[in-house]
């Protein structure tokens, strides 16, 4: 999120200063971090390889006529596409991180591992009011994290899939517009999704500055969180283990 479209820039750099540590703590250091952005924030980088990629247009803004807030992800999505394919060897795996959510430590390990050459998609999850501090579980048919939340997926990519320039909105890369429909797009193409057998990640909902307030689910979101919230003390060390981060908000 740009300075220009955040209520908040402080809280924003915040947010993904605490993403950038889940990174951190990854087991396995094989990745590399891309951050496209509008201004280079004010955050901590020790310990990653990241390198930023900076927006050649401008910020989206707010329609006087509707009221509603422009999304900039597809085109920042493409810029990603095309910095990947500066020192893309053959393959890679992506995963389309927002900057305000938390993997688990051991996520690109257990990709690598694997190495299933298609991706994977992340089935169980936890969402995380951090207003309320309160924790609740997410998988199953009834409340996948993929449908949820957008940090759901890692890709496996060849050069070929990537975009061929800023105007490529056909390529593979760039059919993973909607999160709910990742794993249709992938199977589609013959690359059907493995999902992960562990909790892999964290969303982050209700701290005061991302794009579920500015389209107005906090509402939905904290009510689910109210209703599944895991009370469990064992099970809660778990998690603020795995995640830390989280207790910023306790």
């Amino acid at each position: 999120m740009s300075r220009a479209m955040s209520r908040d820039w402080t809280l924003v750099c915040r947010n993904l200063a605490r993403t950038l540590e889940s990174l951190r703590r990854q087991t396995s250091k094989d990745f590399r971090v891309l951050i496209t952005c509008h201004e280079i924030p004010n955050v901590d980088t020790s310990g990653l390889d990241v390198e930023f990629i900076l927006a050649d247009f401008l910020p989206p803004s707010t329609s006087n006529e509707t009221g509603k807030i422009g999304n900039d992800k597809p085109a920042k999505k493409r810029l990603l596409g095309l910095s990947l394919k500066t020192y893309l060897g053959e393959e890679t795996y992506f995963m389309h991180l927002d900057a305000d959510d938390l993997v688990h430590p051991s996520l690109v390990e257990s990709t690598l591992n694997d190495n299933n050459k298609t991706g994977y998609l992340i089935e169980y999850g936890y969402m995380f009011d951090c207003e309320s501090g309160k924790v609740a579980p997410m998988g199953g048919d009834n409340t996948p994290f993929w449908k949820h939340c957008g940090s759901c997926a890692v890709i496996y990519l060849t050069l070929n899939d990537l975009p061929s320039d800023t105007k490529d909105k056909n390529c593979y890369f760039m059919q993973f517009r909607r999160h709910g429909d990742y794993a249709d797009i992938a199977k589609k193409h013959g690359r059907a999704l493995s999902t992960y057998p562990g909790f892999m990640a964290a969303y982050l909902v209700n701290h005061g500055d991302n794009d579920t307030l500015n389209r107005g689910k906090v509402g939905v979101k904290t009510k689910y969180v109210e209703r599944w919230e895991i009370a469990d003390s064992s099970e809660l060390a778990i998690i603020f283990s795995d995640f830390p981060m989280l207790h910023d908000f306790t």
